[in-house]
């Protein structure tokens, strides 16, 4: 690798990282303001998290391919309606948090915003936002850049979010 790419790419990663840093703010605020998560809130939380402006629109339109960490590619099809689809996972994360399922709901929602893909970009970095917020507002405070950092595998494994689970209440324990 060159320097000049070493240097960009550097670069990119803390760009990345201070926009990820300033979008958990914004999600904390909202908890500690009693704000709902709402389909507007996770719009304005991605565009902070892909450096967009408040107006862009970054829902997913269409199909498309993405490159997961592993490096393998995974196509996704054409989504109806990715707000409905989202305000439906979020009323079930709710419904689950609320009845006292809180690292359940916050996996779920987090498990769903990955493979469903709702946003053009950074939806992983979308729903470790999503599933922090859930956690503190309900009363399980897990830290969101430790949430980032998680060396998760691949989701659709079940032992993978299963995994993922059980770290959330391990984590969730030490506090």
């Amino acid at each position: 690798m060159s320097e000049v790419t070493f240097n960009r790419e550097t670069l990119r990663l803390q760009l990345e990282r201070a926009r990820f840093e300033r979008a958990l703010e914004v999600c904390e605020s909202m908890v500690d303001h009693r704000v709902l998560l709402t389909n507007s809130e996770l719009a304005r939380l991605n565009n902070i998290l892909t450096g967009h402006q408040p107006t862009d629109d970054p829902w997913r339109q269409g199909p498309m391919t993405a490159t997961l960490r592993s490096g393998r590619q995974v196509q996704f099809s054409v989504m109806a309606d990715p707000k409905v689809s989202l305000r439906d996972c979020l009323h079930q994360a709710t419904e689950l948090a609320e009845s006292g399922h809180i690292i359940d709901a916050a996996v779920e929602l987090y498990v769903k915003m990955v493979l469903s893909h709702y946003f053009q970009d950074a939806n992983r970095r979308t729903a470790v936002l999503a599933a922090h917020y859930f956690l503190k507002r309900y009363g399980t405070p897990i830290s969101g850049v430790a949430i980032h950092e998680m060396g998760l595998g691949d989701i659709r494994d079940p032992d993978q979010i299963d995994a993922l689970r059980q770290t959330l209440r391990n984590m969730a324990k030490l506090k």
